[in-house]
């Protein structure tokens, strides 16, 4: 059972305005860069552009909530029950949602393509993805996968698990805390072909952090998922290329 989170709505605001604002001046200092360092700054293998595109969300979450925490004087383990009591069987029960859930993503991932596909409605591939393709075999790569399996899910999680579905949660609305969380969550991805899985991930992510009051755990999972993701996505292109 979740215990008690010190977020309070008020706090919850302040701290989505404050990430607004970090990606709205990002996307900004973007701007600037294509008017001032022309396309080679912006090249999708140039270092500034993929730190860019990487700190535009799950950066400025990261660095909103460390400073939000620092501000509000609280600790890691009274904010997300970081402790190391208890950790291996809640990283245990977190592989065994994932291994039990990648059939079900992936299912509804394909049933999701094809409904799109029948009512003729576009489905491009998630941005996240189409970067990492696009990056060159290196250090940008590198860099792409440490960052989607090692940083955006601890961010991810913080904010949508950790503080937006306690907060809500505490106010007396569970059920919208579990939904509105979850499909923010999936609709933040900005891609239809992976909407209804990243919603019935998150709902599974919640329930991980529900039965073990430890936020490790669906990070772990997260990132967990993402790993696996990023396996099956280099096994289609090296047998495309076979």
């Amino acid at each position: 059972m979740l215990s008690e989170k010190p977020w309070k709505l008020d706090a919850l605001v302040r701290l989505l305005l404050s990430i607004g604002i970090c990606v709205c001046s990002i996307g900004f200092l973007t701007g600037i860069a294509r008017l001032l360092g022309g396309k080679a700054m912006l090249d999708e293998n140039s270092p500034f552009y993929l730190i860019l595109i990487t700190s535009g969300l799950d950066g400025s979450i990261l660095a909103m909530i460390a400073l939000f925490i620092y501000r509000e004087h609280i600790w890691w383990s009274e904010a997300f029950g970081f402790r190391i009591a208890g950790l291996g069987r809640a990283l245990l029960l977190a592989l065994l949602v994932v291994v039990l859930f990648l059939p079900v993503g992936w299912c509804l991932q394909t049933a999701s393509m094809k409904a799109l596909s029948l009512f003729r409605i576009a489905a491009p591939e998630q941005e996240a993805v189409q970067t990492i393709r696009s990056a060159a075999p290196g250090l940008s790569r590198i860099y792409l996968l440490l960052f989607t399996v090692f940083v955006a899910p601890p961010a991810e999680e913080m904010l949508f698990r950790g503080i937006i579905y306690p907060t809500i949660k505490q106010l007396g609305f569970p059920r919208v805390a579990l939904w509105g969380t979850s499909l923010l969550f999936a609709g933040i991805h900005l891609s239809p072909p992976i909407f209804l899985p990243l919603t019935a991930l998150a709902l599974a992510l919640t329930y991980l952090y529900e039965k073990t009051d430890n936020l490790l755990a669906p990070i772990f999972a997260h990132s967990a998922f993402n790993a696996a993701n990023l396996l099956v996505l280099f096994a289609a292109e090296s047998l495309n290329r076979a």
